[in-house]
């Protein structure tokens, strides 16, 4: 079975898990069903602004959406 997740996905857990050492609890869901359909990626549901500021400044594109804040980079 090939592997789905990308060494970039990895990174983003577990810099999500050092932020919510310094921040607010982070929810998230990884992948999600849009339409029926099951994406793949990590979606933000809640996080403290100061997150998202960080994941902009390290590189990560956000577009939000009915699921929630999909986090990834190009």
């Amino acid at each position: 079975m090939k592997r789905k997740y990308t060494e970039t996905d990895k990174e983003l857990m577990l810099k999500l898990l050092e932020m919510q050492e310094l921040t607010a609890p982070i929810s998230l869901s990884i992948g999600s069903v849009v339409d029926g359909q099951v994406t793949q990626g990590i979606i933000l549901h809640e996080a403290p602004p100061k997150v998202v500021e960080d994941l902009v400044k390290d590189g990560y594109s956000c577009s939000l959406s009915e699921t929630g804040l999909r986090v990834y980079k190009l």
